[in-house]
């Protein structure tokens, strides 16, 4: 029997603060990086419902002063997190994991353990914004930012010792990425991680698909930051990021990889609800309801 884990991992500590703080100026520092984790809430609510067993990964209360420690803000809490993750992925021996976020620092845990479970037979399709390859060291210290290079086995030492699986660069398809930012382009150049940039629906799922089947690879993982959806049609995500693919090219990709291969994971990532952290404001602002 196949069995698919739903696993909502509404984590918020992934982000960098300063970053954050950059991105949200209409929003309080506790509402902007909490937005990761009631968008993360709201996401999981509005999905539809899991025919197989569902897990929730613990995320702690917010706290302000999370430090960074090796160059990653709030990396204890962030361990913590990824070890609870993989114990629950590992508890249902899952075939298949659908995780919905919370920052792009939850793909670290399912990616690398299908990375494990499907040996140099599992593609992954980052379909973001951004190429989230930065380091330990550089510019943004945020988790979020640095996930394809822990996926690749670059980055911190703990964490790479951690996780159960590597993904070979070969085997990465990096999709819609045009925000470059901190050490993205050139990582991604020196690894030599193949690029689907942002263009109309026919060329962009053709081109998709096409990589995907150069990887060789039987089965596919993709991660889905809301960001990559051009802000200027839908702002979904943390960054306000123009230029990006339309909804119906996503949907028509990932139901491109679905029929092209085993689509194996998907995670959902960033969706950043700015109207709804105000709400939550103005609700803790008002007698009687907080009593």
């Amino acid at each position: 029997m196949t069995v698919t884990l739903r696993l909502n991992w509404p984590q918020w500590q992934g982000g960098e603060p300063a970053a954050v703080d950059s991105l949200t100026p209409e929003l309080t520092r506790e509402e902007g990086r909490l937005a990761y984790h009631v968008g993360g809430h709201m996401a999981s609510l509005l999905a539809p419902d899991a025919s197989g067993p569902v897990e929730s990964v613990p995320i702690g209360l917010y706290d302000e002063d999370l430090p960074a420690r090796d160059g990653i803000v709030a990396k204890d809490e962030m361990l913590e997190q990824t070890r609870a993750a993989l114990a629950l992925i590992e508890r249902h021996r899952a075939d298949r994991i659908v995780t919905i976020g919370g920052s792009c620092s939850v793909s670290i845990a399912p990616l690398s353990y299908l990375a494990a479970r499907y040996p140099d037979d599992v593609a992954v399709v980052w379909m973001d914004s951004h190429a989230d390859s930065n380091l330990p060291g550089g510019p943004n210290a945020g988790l979020n930012t640095m996930v394809v290079s822990h996926l690749l086995g670059h980055g911190d030492a703990e964490f790479l010792a951690l996780l159960p699986g590597r993904v070979r660069p070969s085997n990465v398809v990096l999709a819609g990425v045009h925000g470059w930012a901190d050490l993205d382009r050139t990582n991604v150049e020196n690894w030599g991680l193949a690029l689907v940039a942002p263009s109309a629906e026919e060329h962009f799922v053709a081109e998709l698909v096409r990589r995907f089947e150069s990887t060789g690879c039987s089965r596919v993982a993709v991660h889905l930051d809301l960001d990559v959806i051009d802000s200027d049609q839908v702002a979904y995500g943390m960054a306000h990021e123009p230029g990006g693919i339309d909804t119906e090219t996503v949907i028509a990709s990932l139901q491109a990889l679905a029929s092209a291969g085993d689509l194996v994971g998907i995670t959902v990532a960033e969706f950043v609800p700015r109207e709804a952290m105000r709400l939550r404001s103005l609700l803790r602002d008002l007698p009687l309801i907080g009593l």
